[in-house]
């Protein structure tokens, strides 16, 4: 139980950061897309990680 409410937690937060990649890239603010895009990334792979036990 907790590692999925883990999981959608993470999930949650790595649509935010999808969603804030946007705005950034509007206001030519290049470094802040990039860091928003690395840590959608790194909650996909956390999200998967809580979900399935093991990545590979």
């Amino acid at each position: 139980m907790q590692r999925s409410l883990f999981g959608v937690f993470t999930a949650c937060l790595g649509v935010i950061c999808v969603l804030a990649i946007g705005p950034a890239l509007k206001k030519k603010r290049y470094g802040l897309a990039i860091f928003f895009l690395l840590n959608a990334i790194s909650n996909l792979v956390n999200t998967i990680q809580a979900f399935y036990g093991n990545l590979f």
